[in-house]
């Protein structure tokens, strides 16, 4: 198991243990389609996500926010220079903390927004195509730090207890590769997504 996953589910069962006898909890499932950019010259596709988030709300409209966002790998279009073909990928994963206000409407319907810090690991694959004499190959590197997220979304209730989300976040990674590389960067990943929570 990663110390990601293990990070967050330590955080998780601490919040649970001291809040079980919290009145409002809910925890939120959702699928990103994300878009990345590491600036420079690099143009990533389109990759998709998922998050998972648990709230503890401290107040009516104010909630404590841990959660775990991972996306899958991620391409930029295949390009060559006078060696040959190449292509770069980028995947990261990170433990969000922060905080979520949120407006509850008369109507079945929510605004709410996120706002934190995260602990995100992030890998940078490079893949090389050289000629038919000259095998390609791959080269990869990983770099751990910190950075912040923000988000907002709107929730409509099914039920008491069930709601749908859709929600905008724009999370960056600061100083990718500093200290390893002659070209840190930040990484700047903004999402589109949607998912469910459950309210208990």
């Amino acid at each position: 198991m990663s110390v990601f996953i293990r990070l967050f589910f330590v955080g998780l069962i601490t919040l649970i243990s001291v809040t079980v006898h919290a009145r409002e909890m809910q925890l939120d499932a959702s699928v990103l389609l994300t878009t990345m950019d590491a600036g420079g010259n690099d143009n990533f596709k389109s990759g998709k996500g998922l998050t998972l988030q648990y709230s503890y709300y401290l107040k009516q409209w104010l909630a404590a926010d841990i959660g775990l966002f991972v996306s899958d790998q991620t391409f930029t279009d295949t390009s060559r220079d006078v060696v040959g073909d190449y292509r770069a990928s980028i995947q990261s994963k990170s433990i969000l903390l922060g905080i979520k206000p949120r407006h509850r409407f008369t109507a079945p319907y929510e605004v709410y927004a996120r706002l934190g810090i995260q602990y995100w690991q992030t890998e940078l694959e490079v893949e090389e195509y050289f000629n038919e004499s000259v095998p390609g190959g791959k080269t990869s590197a990983t770099d751990t730090g910190t950075g912040y997220y923000a988000s907002l979304g709107g929730a409509h209730y099914i039920s008491e207890r069930v709601v749908v989300q859709l929600e905008l976040r724009h999370m960056m990674q600061l100083d990718v590769f500093e200290g390893e590389s002659g070209s840190p960067f930040d990484l700047r990943i903004n999402a589109l997504s949607f998912g469910f929570g459950y309210r208990f």
